[in-house]
């Protein structure tokens, strides 16, 4: 089966590769293939090592959405509002149209868009699925199934930004800053406790391991609907610096 991917940033790389490593074909939009062919057979290596599979799947590169056909589609394109609903007005097709994000309110995006939230990285085996309308099911049961026949598990959500998993883990993120900022505790006493066993979690790490400039967008995306989520200052700073974590090498930590 044809599966269209939209976009090649940190996730669409690694959706594309994953969805081609089990057995689709897989169409992907992208404005300009610099090295993208190079830089998917590196991600595709990866994540067979991590999965222990071999691809079976292939890949095919588009510039323009003009060209991509009226397939299972899933949009991965940066978390903002504008940018995903101006790309999903551009398709021919209104069906079938699938987004990864989980900080935006589907139904901002239009009112045929559902939801396939993978983690990151997408090697994390556990996928968001938020049915709303215009889709076929025979055509998601056959993506569910290949997914699952390498342990993915599924929990059906409904549209709430942050839908339950990043509603989860950027509370505790949005509140790791905010005691450093606002109540000026101690970073490292922070980072203990929140390693500690009452928590097992690095804030930080996390946040190399998404994407700086992803979990800022995130967060104000969370805190338009819910004012508790805190907007960090150190990420903005750290963006305006081009620390963006794993994703471009450099790593990010509070200044």
């Amino acid at each position: 089966m044809r599966v269209n991917v939209i976009g090649t940033g940190f996730m669409g790389k690694q959706i594309t590769s994953l969805l081609s490593i089990v057995g689709f074909d897989i169409l992907v939009w992208e404005k300009n293939d610099n090295n993208l062919k190079d830089e998917l057979k590196k991600q595709i290596t990866k994540i067979e090592r991590i999965l222990k599979v071999k691809s079976k799947g292939s890949i095919t590169v588009v510039d323009q959405l003009g060209k991509l056909e009226n397939n299972f589609t899933i949009e991965t394109v940066t978390e903002d509002l504008q940018i995903k609903k101006s790309i999903f007005k551009s398709l021919s097709f209104k069906n079938n149209l699938f987004s990864n994000t989980s900080s935006i309110k589907l139904s901002s995006l239009g009112d045929n868009i559902n939801g396939f939230h993978f983690m990151n990285p997408v090697t994390v085996k556990v996928i968001e699925l938020c049915k709303v309308k215009n889709f076929s099911e025979e055509k998601l049961n056959v993506v569910i199934d290949e997914l699952k026949k390498i342990s993915y598990k599924f929990f059906n959500v409904t549209d709430t930004p942050g839908y339950i998993i990043n509603k989860i883990l950027f509370k505790d993120i949005s509140f790791f800053f905010y005691l450093i900022e606002v109540e000026k505790i101690n970073i490292l006493d922070l980072q203990k406790i929140y390693l500690s066993d009452l928590k097992k979690f690095d804030p930080i790490k996390i946040i190399n391991l998404i994407g700086v400039d992803t979990c800022l967008q995130i967060l104000i995306n969370l805190n338009k609907h819910d004012s508790e989520y805190y907007i960090p200052q150190s990420l903005k700073k750290s963006i305006s610096l081009k620390i963006l974590g794993n994703k471009n090498k450099t790593h990010f930590k509070i200044l």
